[in-house]
């Protein structure tokens, strides 16, 4: 249990239905590489490779992919949080799932990619280095462009955190 200036807020196993220690996906695309890709195709999923089209559909984004394309920066950023907030956390894939499960682990266990490695193990989320890397690695690097996360894995945005937990 976390405890900031304006309340205390707990990160529970169990994001609105959403179990954070079933289907943990390792994936090897960033929210922010498929994004560069999808403006770079002006938008035609069928051109992404393999694993930018799983990130795509991990957070939903055909809803807003026109928004996206017209938008960038900040403004980007700020629309894609927004999308995460207002979406069910049992839709989302793997990759938005994993900035959860970074914070959760980081801020509930131990700071540190050695600690989260551990955690995935001693849960049963997987044994295989190169998979728990690839959690780490898109979880922090996505939380991190989406400015939720510090570059250690920390919470950077409690008030996301909390809205995403109510789900408001």
């Amino acid at each position: 249990m976390i405890t900031n200036r304006l309340e205390t807020i707990h990160l529970p196993s169990i994001l609105r239905g959403r179990s954070l220690h079933s289907k943990v996906i390792p994936t090897v695309c960033n929210l922010k590489n498929m994004l560069t890709k999808l403006t770079e195709v002006n938008g035609d999923v069928s051109k992404l490779k393999q694993w930018e089209k799983r990130c795509f559909k991990a957070y939903q984004l055909e809803g807003i992919k026109t928004e996206l394309l017209s938008v960038e920066g900040d403004e980007r950023i700020k629309l894609l949080r927004d999308h995460i907030l207002n979406g069910e956390p049992t839709y989302f894939g793997a990759n938005c799932i994993d900035m959860y499960l970074v914070a959760y682990v980081t801020e509930n266990n131990c700071i540190g990619k050695d600690q989260f490695f551990h955690y995935m193990k001693i849960m049963g989320i997987t044994d295989k280095p190169n998979s728990a890397q690839a959690i780490w690695q898109v979880g922090k690097g996505d939380g991190v462009y989406l400015e939720i996360l510090h570059n250690d894995g920390t919470i950077r945005d409690w008030n996301f955190f909390a809205s995403w937990i109510k789900g408001n």
